[in-house]
């Protein structure tokens, strides 16, 4: 039987110690939503909450689905140029009409939280950048409490997403783990994951990771994010839910994996506590 990595209770931690910060001015988030996207609404729901447990500032852009990319970039930039907001995030994924990276490029460096713009991701590929991306950071810290050491490793990154997976094997790389990063037609991905000490996970399709999949005593990290509806029938009528699900089948997993981060209450909340430190450092 796994040992959960609960994200929950380093994230506590993380924000307990910034309550104790006191940085040089009134810091403030700003957020831009571009539309409607049920897992995005719920973290930005999250951020709002943490912020106001910190005194953070919180401005909160809402922008219309058919928005011009003209107008998204004007939008952009204002709020780059805006002294009292000392971080800014652009929230992904964004509607297919608009180019993302043009979209995050605009983001100033010193503002990025996020680690999304092509300088600051830059920065971070070299090595150089004094902040993690929140989600690598988060996975930093759940291998940490695993204490599984990286260097040398086998591990399997699946997906390469801009959020996840593709910074996540950036630093994997730096930390001198061997790996593996399965994309979409990666012939032998089954074998590489059986194989792997450590399978991190950020594609966002429900039960994609099965227990039958990882090899005995394997450290687990759920990454991926996605809604799923869940029907309820009783004598009177029929409820339907949603419900948040991760790529990792918990049930057989659970069973099998040495260590298991699982969705919820893993990597998500102790990204967005992550993403809240960078604030801090960024004007500290």
């Amino acid at each position: 039987m796994s040992r959960i990595l609960s994200g929950e209770k380093i994230a506590r931690q993380i924000l307990s110690n910034l309550q104790k910060k006191k940085p040089r001015r009134k810091l403030s988030l700003a957020v831009l939503q571009v539309g409607e996207n049920v897992v995005s609404a719920r973290y930005v729901g999250e951020k709002r909450k943490v912020a106001k447990e910190l005194r953070v500032g919180f401005r909160y852009i809402r922008l219309p689905a058919d928005i011009s990319q003209v107008k998204l970039e004007r939008e952009i930039e204002r709020v780059g140029k805006d002294k009292e907001i000392s971080g800014m995030i652009v929230q992904l994924p964004l509607p297919r009409q608009l180019n993302t990276q043009r979209a995050l490029d605009l983001i100033p460096k010193r503002k990025d939280v996020d680690v999304l713009s092509s300088v600051s991701f830059s920065d971070f590929a070299l090595g150089i950048l004094s902040i993690l991306p929140p989600t690598v950071a988060a996975i930093s810290l759940l291998l940490k409490e695993s204490k599984r050491k990286l260097e040398g490793a086998n591990v399997v990154v699946v997906g390469a997403g801009r959020l996840v997976g593709l910074p996540t094997a950036l630093w994997l790389a730096q930390e001198g783990a061997a790996l593996s990063l399965i994309q979409k037609d990666t012939r032998n991905a089954s074998q590489l994951i059986s194989k792997a000490d450590i399978v991190i996970s950020g594609v966002g399709k429900p039960k994609l990771i099965t227990g039958k999949m990882i090899k005995k005593g394997a450290v687990v990290i759920d990454a991926g994010t996605s809604v799923g509806e869940h029907v309820r029938h009783s004598v009177s009528n029929t409820l339907k839910t949603s419900k948040i699900e991760g790529d990792v089948e918990f049930e057989s997993v659970v069973k099998k994996a040495g260590y298991l981060a699982p969705v919820p209450g893993g990597v998500g909340p102790l990204t967005v506590a992550c993403l809240f430190k960078n604030l801090f450092l960024l004007n500290g």
